[in-house]
């Protein structure tokens, strides 16, 4: 795989917020000796979890909509169900789709993130 740049961590616990809103997300474990270097937004990227590789969409930042305050990497997997807390993960990020971005409600955050995902699975296809 040739992607712009990867991390490997592992999925930790998050709000639950992307499971009530239809995207479940993989939280993932930042440490302060592996930093992120790509700009905050939402990217295609692929995921490889256990030999299987998974397209998917991840979002890199301090979700301002729900009044984040510190840095965050949360990946959406296409076509996965499972558990994947305590798994470690390769993200591969691909495309960068668009900068993170604070919406007035949580129904245009998910009316966003499903275009997010439609233009993902362009990218990655």
């Amino acid at each position: 795989m040739h992607s712009v740049y990867w991390i490997r961590a592992k999925v930790v616990e998050g709000n639950h917020l992307g499971r009530t809103l239809g995207f479940p997300t993989a939280n993932l474990e930042l440490l302060k000796n592996n930093p992120f270097l790509l700009a905050h937004g939402v990217y295609a990227v692929k995921v490889e979890s256990e030999q299987i590789v998974y397209k998917g969409m991840a979002n890199a930042g301090i979700r301002p909509t729900i009044d984040g305050k510190k840095l965050t990497v949360e990946v959406n997997l296409f076509d996965f169900s499972g558990d994947l807390y305590g798994k470690s993960l390769v993200v591969y990020f691909f495309h960068r789709i668009r900068d993170e971005k604070k919406f007035d409600n949580l129904d245009q955050l998910v009316a966003q993130i499903h275009l997010d995902k439609q233009e993902a699975l362009r990218l990655l296809s």
